[in-house]
C-alpha cells in the first residue's frame, strides 16, 4: 500500500524550472534519503508533499489517515509547561489508544458476540501498538536523552530553554509521537556524534516510513534502502540503499556513455560515406542515409556527476614541531566546566578529529587555539612559525544585502575578473555572484565563507562543522581536498565519513573538562574507548542494538581468553533468545490482524504483553552481557 502518491509534479519559481514530471509513491516502512545539490529543489519536494508548498501542477495524494511528523511543524505550546510534561504531549496519540482499548474491553467482557467492540478493539490495540505500545514513555526518555538532555533538565520550564535545546526537544518529540511517515531535513546538521548514532538505531527500528534529506553519508548508508536523487529537473530512484545509489548510478553513466560513444561512432562513419558519395554515383543511397540518419534519436553523453566546490588551501611553510601546546588549561563558563587542568600538544603533521557531545566545550577550544578566546588558568600557544586559517560554525560576518560578489571582492583584493573566476571555483557562477548574501542557503552561506578563507595561505586549518548545510557532493569535495592538505588539520566535526578518512588521532571532549588524546581516527577511538551507543543494523534486519561495532577480530575465538568466551557465549545465547522471541511476538501479530473470537483476542493480547515484558527484561540482560564483554576486552 502506497502511503503517498505523486503525479506528474511540476514546481517553478518565476521563470525558474525546480522540479518537472516527478511520479513518485512511498510505500509502508520504506526508508528515502533525498539528495541532489543545494538549490536543487530537495527541500521543495518535501514541503509540496506535506503540503508547506503549492503544487505548480501534478498532484500529491496522501492516503486516508496518514500522519505526517515534519520537525518544522512540530510547535512548543506553552513555555510555562516543564521540559518533560511538553515532551509527553507526544504520547497524547497512545492515551488515547489506550483508552480505547480499556473501553472495547469492558464492553466485550459485557457481551463477548459483539462484533463492532471487537473491531474497535483491534483499531485500538493497532494505534497502542504503533505508538509505541508499553514502551512508549521509555523510548521518549531514550530519545530526550540521545538529544543530549540530563534528566536534571526534565523540571526545567521551557522559556529558559536556549534556541538549540527548543528544537532537540521538538526532535524528541516528534520521534516519539510514532506518525505514519516521518520527513525530516537535515535531521544530523545540530547533532553530536552520539546523537546521530542513536537517531540512526531508532529510524532503522521505526515501523514508519522515512523521508530524510541529509549529506551525511554514514548516517544515509546505516539508515536509507531507497534514494531518490534529485538532478536537473527531474528526479530518479534507486533501490538497494545509499551504496546501492552510488553503485548504480556509476554503472548506469558508464553504459550510458559507452553507447553515446558507439552511436556517435557509427554517425560519424555514416556522415563520412555521406559525404564522400553525395555528388557521386552513389548519390541516391547517400540521400537515403542523410533521410535515415536525421531520424536517428541521439543519445546524449553521460551527465557528469555534480560538481562540488573546488576547496585549496595552500600551506605556508613549514612550522616548528609543536603546532599546538595546552598547558594546564583551564576553562569554565558559570558552573559549566569546559576545560580542566588539561595538558597535551598537537605536533606538525596532525590531523585531529574532535568529537564529543554538544556543548563541552569543543567549539571554545579551537576559539582559543585561533586567540578568540582566552583560558581562565594555564595556557593554550600556538608553536613557531604557525600560520592559521580558521573556518567558523556559524558565519555571521556578512552583510544581508550585499551581493556575493561585493562580500568577496571588499574582502579578497582582487580585481574584479580574479574575484568571478576564483568564486566560480566555489559553484558561484554567471548571475549567481549577484545574489544578495540574506538571500543564501546556510550551505551557500558556508561556500562563500570558505572562499575567503583559502584566500592566505596556512599550515594549520581549524574547521569548525565545515560539512553541516553542504550537499553530498561538496561533502565529497571537501573530503578530497582535506586528504591532499600537507599541513596540520584541527577539525570540528560529527561527519564520521569524513573523520574517519581525513584525520589520524581524536581529541575527545568527554565532559566535566575531561579531554582525551586518542591515536586513531574516528572509527579507532569508537571501537576502543567510545562509551556504550547503539549501533544501527541495515534496513529491513532485526538484532538488539550492540554498544559497538564488533570488529571480527573480536570475534576470533583462537584470540579471546577463556573469561571473554565464556561471555561473548552468553551474549550468544541471549540475542538467539530475543530473535526467538521476536519471531513469536511477530507470530501473534498475525493472528491479532483477525482474532476468531473475542476470547481469542483477549488470550493473545495478554501473551502479545508478556512477550514485549520478556523481550525487554531479556534486552537488559544483553546490554548487562555486553557491557561486561567489552568492559573485559578494554582491560
Amino acid at each position: 500500500m502506497s502511503l503517498i502518491t505523486i503525479s506528474g509534479l511540476h514546481k517553478g519559481f518565476g521563470a525558474q524550472t525546480v522540479l518537472e514530471d516527478v511520479h513518485l509513491r512511498v510505500a509502508r516502512g520504506e526508508k528515502i534519503g533525498i539528495v541532489g545539490k543545494n538549490g536543487g529543489g530537495k527541500t521543495t519536494l518535501l514541503k509540496m508533499i506535506l503540503g508547506i508548498e503549492p503544487v505548480d501542477r501534478g498532484t500529491v495524494k496522501v492516503s486516508r489517515g496518514v500522519r505526517i511528523g515534519y520537525l518544522a511543524q512540530v510547535q512548543v505550546a506553552d513555555e510555562g509547561r516543564t521540559l518533560l510534561a511538553e515532551a509527553r504531549t507526544a504520547l497524547d496519540a497512545l492515551f488515547d489508544a489506550e483508552n480505547e482499548l480499556r473501553a472495547a474491553e469492558i464492553q466485550m467482557a459485557a457481551n463477548p458476540e459483539d462484533a463492532d467492540a471487537l473491531d474497535a478493539y483491534a483499531s485500538a490495540r493497532d494505534r497502542y501498538e504503533f505508538s509505541g505500545g508499553e514502551r512508549a514513555e521509555e523510548n521518549l526518555l531514550a530519545a530526550l536523552l540521545a538529544m543530549g538532555f540530563a534528566e536534571a533538565d526534565f523540571d526545567k520550564p521551557i522559556r529558559v530553554l536556549s534556541g538549540g535545546e527548543k528544537t532537540r526537544l521538538a526532535m524528541s518529540k516528534l520521534l516519539a509521537s510514532a506518525p505514519d511517515v516521518l520527513a525530516l531535513d537535515e535531521p544530523t546538521n545540530h547533532l553530536d556524534i552520539r546523537a546521530v548514532e542513536w537517531l540512526e538505531s531508532f529510524l532503522t527500528r521505526f515501523p514508519g516510513a522515512v523521508l530524510v534529506v541529509s549529506h551525511d553519508r554514514r548516517f544515509l548508508k546505516n539508515v536509507v534502502d531507497t534514494v531518490w536523487e534529485v538532478e536537473g529537473y527531474g528526479l530518479k530512484t534507486y533501490s538497494g540503499g545509499f551504496d546501492g545509489y552510488q553503485e548504480q548510478r556509476a554503472a548506469a553513466r558508464a553504459r550510458q556513455q559507452e553507447e553515446h560513444e558507439r552511436q556517435a561512432a557509427e554517425i560519424a562513419r555514416i556522415e563520412e560515406y555521406i559525404r564522400r558519395n553525395i555528388a557521386g554515383q552513389n548519390t541516391r543511397n547517400a540521400q537515403g542515409r542523410r533521410k535515415q540518419l536525421a531520424q536517428v534519436e541521439r543519445i546524449e553523453a553521460a551527465a557528469q556527476d555534480p560538481q562540488g566546490m573546488k576547496l585549496k588551501v595552500q600551506t605556508s611553510g613549514r612550522s616548528g614541531r609543536e603546532v599546538v601546546v595546552v598547558e594546564r588549561a583551564s576553562k569554565r563558563y558559570g558552573d559549566k566546566v569546559l576545560l580542566e587542568n588539561a595538558t597535551f600538544s598537537l605536533e606538525r603533521g596532525d590531523r585531529i578529529g574532535v568529537v564529543g557531545p554538544n556543548g563541552v566545550g569543543k567549539s571554545t577550544f579551537v576559539e582559543m587555539v585561533a586567540g578568540e578566546e582566552s583560558p581562565d588558568s594555564g595556557y593554550i600557544r600556538r608553536g613557531h612559525g604557525v600560520t592559521l586559517a580558521f573556518h567558523k560554525q556559524e558565519v555571521d560576518d556578512f552583510e544581508p544585502e550585499e551581493t556575493i560578489l561585493d562580500a568577496f571582492y571588499d574582502r579578497a583584493g582582487m580585481t574584479i575578473g580574479e574575484a568571478r573566476a576564483h568564486l566560480a571555483k566555489y559553484l558561484f557562477s554567471g548571475d549567481d555572484v549577484f545574489k544578495p548574501v540574506g538571500a543564501l542557503s546556510g550551505g551557500e552561506r558556508a561556500k562563500l565563507a570558505m572562499s575567503l578563507m583559502v584566500l592566505s595561505p596556512a599550515n594549520l586549518l581549524i574547521l569548525d562543522e565545515p560539512t553541516n548545510h553542504l550537499d553530498v557532493y561538496s561533502c565529497d569535495a571537501l573530503t578530497d581536498s582535506l586528504k591532499s592538505y600537507d599541513g596540520t588539520l584541527l577539525l570540528v566535526s560529527h561527519d564520521r565519513a569524513l573523520l574517519d578518512e581525513v584525520t589520524n588521532k581524536t581529541l575527545a571532549f568527554e565532559g566535566n573538562g575531561r579531554v582525551r588524546l586518542f591515536e586513531g581516527n574516528y572509527r579507532k577511538y569508537r571501537e576502543a574507548v567510545a562509551p556504550s551507543l547503539p549501533t544501527p543494523t541495515r534496513p529491513g534486519t532485526k538484532s538488539p542494538p550492540t554498544a559497538a561495532a564488533k570488529p571480527a577480530e573480536t570475534r576470533n575465538a583462537h584470540a579471546l581468553s577463556k573469561e571473554r568466551q565464556k561471555l561473548q557465549k552468553q551474549v550468544d545465547v541471549i540475542e538467539r533468545k530475543i530473535a526467538d522471541l521476536e519471531t513469536e511476538l511477530a507470530e501473534i501479530e498475525g493472528k491479532l490482524a483477525a482474532p476468531g473470537s473475542a476470547d481469542e483476542a483477549v488470550t493473545l493480547s495478554h501473551r502479545y504483553s508478556a512477550l514485549q515484558a520478556e523481550i525487554a527484561a531479556r534486552m537488559e540482560e544483553w546490554e548487562a552481557a555486553t557491557m561486561e564483554l567489552e568492559s573485559v576486552g578494554a582491560a
